[in-house]
């Protein structure tokens, strides 16, 4: 065995990238990044689908397949290239409340309070709006809030609905209290998508000590006893093996845990039906699969003309649900499509209850694992997104949305009525719960398939350094060692996770142990 690199890292996403450029940073050290999907080496080689920050990628997926609910399937976007679903998102740069991180912490991960996190969130932006304590002006990642001037006439009529209904305006939704109706922050310079293969892998590829191998994917880690001391993986049909003193998973909450359940870690009754030799029994791998659940309806648009210089959105409302024990639990957000019905209006709970899980079908690295994310299966969540869309056709029967549509309105069961129908038709007892559960879907958020936790925690994967319990020199560094999802779109946790996790391990690597 020939070790061949100081650290690997699986995947070059939201918070792989920032591994192989913060770790590169020392010139001593060298580092293998491998990646599933393409790797564009120039802002020029990057496909106009996914420079284009406007707007929701569509391309380079990975094509999952997800369970909402028991019976139901819909398709479960994930990015396949470099940058991860980084590269293809729509853009969204939101952090999260104080709470989110300080509820980590009080689970056994002090390292993770607010606190703690946020010099990392500061370090990993350069906002373009706001001077203050809570922002930084220097990162990777530029944050600026869209324009009024900006405003196309839909996220207009969405502001002033939201005023109308009395919402509180925010400047700022990264403010630590931010609540209300307000200008979302996006990650874009001049409309390009800052992903983090432009951010940070972009600056640090003429580095010598860093390689990057795109169209590879990883099968398993390799084990000498409980050290991780390489993997092995398929590139243009062939299977190679590659050795490091580090190994670092950060597939995400979807490819981290499959590929640690085909090393041998995870749930030994799970492990052994599959016939692979358990390395350690460790329950929480593919348990805890969290992901903010969404509910809605279409609006047949007056103007359903959208091309791809439309956003895809620019406002956000963020509130507390009625009678929610949870504070700012639910996000609505306009949708506009390219096509009719245009308007898409779709309200998000941001602190769900019900957990699902991830276990794989067989050990074979091409087969998608099986996802199963179980939304709304606790009453109270499907209580919240049920007011959720009373919500939403309040907002639709404000003066400044009737403007925008013809009063069709388009259900997700396929039911077309106007919008003052559909209020009566979900008021009928039973007919909302029934709804909430037909239809409800996914934000694309997933997390804590591989979560971190305090020792004698039973349920954690990885401590709070993301170091994976039972075995030596192995981590998981992605959105799978959440806890809890934050009241948040992902992606900048995601990365602030990768800078926390980066600080530690150039710690390490110039001799200084973390938390032993």
């Amino acid at each position: 065995m020939s070790i061949s690199y100081d650290d690997i890292i699986i995947g070059a996403g939201s918070a792989g990238a920032v591994l192989a450029a913060r770790l590169t940073e020392d010139p001593a050290r060298r580092v293998l990044v491998l990646e599933a999907g393409p790797d564009y080496r120039s802002v020029e080689e990057i496909p106009a689908s996914l420079r284009n920050g406007r707007r929701i990628a569509g391309t380079h997926d990975w094509g999952f397949v997800a369970e909402m609910v028991p019976g139901r399937n819909s398709p479960y976007a994930r990015g396949k290239t470099i940058g991860g679903s980084s590269s293809v998102n729509a853009s969204v740069a939101l952090r999260g409340a104080p709470q989110d991180y300080d509820e980590w912490a009080a689970w056994g991960n002090d390292e993770w309070a607010w606190e703690r996190v946020l010099p990392f969130f500061r370090r990993l932006e350069d906002d373009q709006d706001v001077r203050d304590s809570f922002h930084g002006t220097a990162g990777p990642i530029p944050v600026r809030r869209w324009r009024d001037e900006e405003l196309i006439p839909a996220q207009r009529a969405f502001l002033d609905a939201g005023r109308t209904l009395g919402f509180p305006v925010t400047t700022d939704h990264n403010a630590p209290d931010a609540i209300g109706i307000g200008l979302g922050p996006a990650n874009l310079r001049d409309g390009v998508r800052v992903s983090t293969a432009i951010g940070y892998l972009l600056p640090a590829r003429q580095r010598p000590n860093l390689t990057i191998r795109g169209d590879c994917l990883v099968d398993r880690v390799l084990f000498d006893g409980t050290r991780a001391v390489g993997v092995t993986f398929e590139c243009n049909g062939r299977s190679e093996e590659m050795f490091g003193h580090r190994i670092t998973l950060a597939s995400g909450a979807i490819g981290s845990p499959a590929i640690l359940l085909r090393s041998g870690i995870g749930p030994r009754a799970d492990l052994n039906s599959l016939d692979i030799a358990p390395v350690v029994d460790l329950p929480g791998v593919g348990a805890n699969l969290i992901d903010h659940p969404m509910v809605g309806f279409r609006l047949m648009a007056n103007d359903g003309t959208a091309n791809d210089d439309t956003p895809f959105w620019q406002v956000f409302l963020q509130y507390t649900a009625p009678d929610s024990a949870e504070w700012k639990d639910m996000q609505i957000t306009v949708f506009q499509g390219p096509q009719q019905p245009a308007l898409s209006l779709g309200a998000a709970l941001l602190r769900p209850r019900s957990r699902g899980v991830l276990r794989l079908a067989d050990r074979d690295p091409h087969t998608q694992p099986d996802i199963r994310l179980n939304l709304a299966a606790d009453p109270e969540d499907a209580r919240r997104l049920g007011e959720g869309i009373r919500l939403l056709c309040a907002l639709a029967t404000t003066p400044p949305m009737t403007g925008q549509y013809t009063g069709v309105a388009t259900l997700k069961d396929g039911r077309e009525m106007t919008v003052a129908e559909m209020g009566i038709a979900l008021s009928i007892p039973g007919a909302m719960a029934d709804y909430v559960r037909q239809t409800v879907s996914h934000y694309v958020h997933p997390v804590g398939t591989a979560r971190m936790g305090a020792d004698g925690d039973t349920g954690a994967v990885v401590d709070q350094y993301c170091r994976v319990r039972g075995v030596d020199g192995l981590r998981v560094v992605d959105a799978a060692v959440m806890p809890n999802v934050p009241r948040a779109n992902t992606n900048l946790t995601c990365i602030m996770i990768g800078e926390r996790v980066a600080d530690w391990m150039q710690q390490e690597s110039k001799g200084r142990p973390t938390g032993r």
